[in-house]
């Protein structure tokens, strides 16, 4: 199994593709938190393996929303796919 790691600013509206969003802007969530993020993953029924909460992302160095490290053998887009529709309730 492969490690993937989700950042709360992957899902996130407010920000542009080019801040760090991941997902098309009709599945992203205004603010996202860790907590939201986590429960949308397990709901995907997706192993997750830890939820750092002191871990900045590289282009957000400024805030620590935290980070996911999940299990997951398909690609990251794909991750990230589903768990915006789970996040987003699309």
């Amino acid at each position: 199994m492969a490690i993937r790691f989700l950042y709360p600013c992957y899902f996130n509206a407010e920000l542009t593709r080019s801040e760090g969003r991941r997902v098309a802007k009709t599945l992203a969530v205004a603010s996202p938190n860790l907590a939201q993020v986590a429960r949308a993953a397990k709901q995907c029924d997706l192993t997750v393996l830890d939820e750092e909460r002191d871990v900045r992302h590289p282009a957000h160095w400024f805030s620590s929303d935290g980070r996911l490290r999940i299990e997951y053998e398909g690609s990251k887009e794909e991750l990230l796919q589903k768990v915006a529709h789970k996040l987003s309730g699309k």
